[in-house]
């Protein structure tokens, strides 16, 4: 017989399979990777309301309130959150269920903790297309 413990890791295991095979990303430990990523970009002001997950390289968490998305063809985009999505940072774990394999401003990402409990969610916003900044050395 199984005790309670195992019982929650065995769900949350289970969770995050579940929703990875239907369209979720899950992010690693990355905040000083995605502050650095994100000064070499600036703003372009030119949004689209949704990526297709398909084409999403990786996602990092710059802090509680803003996303970092690289395409796999090299493009980054900056998703400002609805609100602040408490833990994101610090966790730099989410998920997100797509029926749809896409990612859109109004989805939802719940973030999880290291043992996969929920802490809570908030909602994406636009995702604006950023541009590298040329270095002026070269």
């Amino acid at each position: 017989m199984r005790t309670l413990s195992t019982k929650l890791f065995i769900s949350a295991a289970a969770l995050i399979v579940m929703t990875t095979s239907a369209g979720a990303l899950l992010l690693g430990r990355e905040s000083d990777k995605a502050k650095e990523m994100l000064s070499q970009y600036e703003r372009t002001g030119e949004a689209v309301s949704c990526v297709l997950l398909r084409n999403v390289e990786d996602t990092d968490a710059v802090d509680d309130y803003t996303l970092l998305v690289e395409m796999r063809n090299g493009e980054m985009y900056l998703n400002e959150l609805s609100g602040r999505c408490a833990g994101l940072e610090f966790e730099q774990r989410y998920v997100h269920e797509s029926t749809a394999s896409r990612m859109c401003r109004g989805d939802t990402i719940r973030v999880l903790d290291a043992f996969g409990t929920e802490r809570g969610g908030c909602g994406l916003g636009d995702f604006e297309k950023l541009s590298k900044i040329e270095n002026p050395d070269s």
